[in-house]
């Protein structure tokens, strides 16, 4: 009994720090909207250093056999990979039938553009763009299931509109669309389907809650 309640510690302090080093991919986000630390010095010093740290989580639970933490980070990376495919899917089909008079991969090159330095139409930015995009996407993701384990898969669409009402809080900031309906309609298609799916891959194969 004894050792079971310091294997859940274990694997809760486990998820605790892992969250903690996921989230710092949005961070630099929003101390570089605010204006408080520029994203590349971000990325850096806090966020590339804790991509490490994950991985030296993930090593060390390996070695104590934390098996449900193990489980809630692989099915994190896996499925955020999947649902920001869809994410990104579900925008590219919208957006080229013309609904809207929105581009929702407009801030993807905006931020390659801030971590290289470079134009936003180059080829540096929308490397850097790209990744930092799927960056963000697996982060969230890894933070999803390592909170929630294989709870209902709703949670995981109430999940996508809380990442929604965070965008609304930040992008208008420094992204001014003209078509301000399409922006938001666009966006929350898309969240809603990276919710719908995280919350159905971690409600079928997390093995915690």
């Amino acid at each position: 009994m004894q050792d079971k309640i310091s294997k859940d510690r274990v694997n809760l302090y486990l998820r605790i720090f892992a969250v903690i080093f996921a989230s710092l991919s949005l961070a630099a986000l929003i101390f570089h909207v605010f204006g408080l630390i520029p994203i590349p010095f971000f990325l850096e010093f806090f966020g590339v250093p804790a991509l490490f740290l994950l991985f030296t989580l993930a090593a060390i639970a390996r070695k104590i056999k934390a098996r449900a933490f193990l489980n809630g980070l692989t099915v994190g990376l896996w499925a955020g990979v999947a649902a920001t495919l869809v994410y990104d899917g579900v925008r590219t089909v919208v957006e080229r039938s013309h609904i809207f008079g929105y581009s929702g991969f407009v801030p993807i090159y905006m931020f390659g553009s801030w971590i290289t330095g470079q134009p936003v139409n180059s080829l540096a930015a929308g490397i850097a763009g790209w990744t930092y995009h799927y960056w963000n996407g697996l982060s969230f993701a890894v933070m999803y299931v390592l909170i929630f384990g294989n709870r209902h898969w709703l949670i995981g669409v109430g999940y996508g509109i809380v990442m929604e009402l965070c965008m609304l809080g930040i992008y208008p900031i420094f992204l001014h669309p003209k078509d301000k309906f399409g922006f938001v309609a666009l966006s929350m298609i898309g969240h809603l389907a990276y919710g719908a799916v995280l919350g159905k891959l971690s409600a079928r194969y997390a093995t915690f809650r």
